[in-house]
């Protein structure tokens, strides 16, 4: 395996992982550019082999004062699992958001990531259970109850 760089998506990066992960990436509204937004790929021979994206989130009230950052999506190619790489990806996300201001990262994820719960407690994540309604753009989701956890961490 080549060595794998880190690096801030762009439209042809973006194109790229939408060509390797599906159109849900796009047709979800899973990477985000601009003020309080981070969007990073890990790159290997030139190809996209897992990435991450995080936005601003305000918390609700009465809190909504406060905003944190939220990581929308996170993912590694099947081929790639189980070598650091979700791992580097959060930990770069997390100096960014420090960087930035924020106090907080979090996210929430399905049930059928759970294999996903070890990593997120060894690198200092607390992990909740909790049920979503669905508010997709896939009308099979919406308003259906997905059963999934919440992470978050104090930075």
């Amino acid at each position: 395996m080549e060595k794998i760089i880190f690096q801030e998506i762009d439209t042809n990066l973006e194109q790229q992982i939408i060509e390797t992960w599906g159109s849900w990436v796009k047709d979800w509204g899973c990477l985000h550019y601009g003020d309080g937004c981070y969007s990073l790929a890990a790159v290997c021979d030139g190809k996209p082999i897992g990435f991450i994206s995080a936005y601003p989130a305000q918390l609700p009230p009465p809190l909504q004062m406060h905003w944190d950052a939220y990581i929308d999506v996170l993912d590694v190619h099947r081929d790639f699992r189980r070598h650091g790489i979700a791992r580097a990806l959060l930990h770069k996300t997390e100096q960014w958001a420090k960087a930035y201001g924020y106090r907080q990262i979090r996210s929430w994820s399905s049930d059928d990531k759970s294999e996903a719960i070890p990593m997120w407690y060894a690198l200092g994540y607390g992990v909740c259970p909790a049920v979503m309604r669905g508010v997709s753009v896939k009308k099979e989701f919406i308003g259906k109850p997905i059963n999934g956890f919440y992470v978050s961490k104090v930075l």
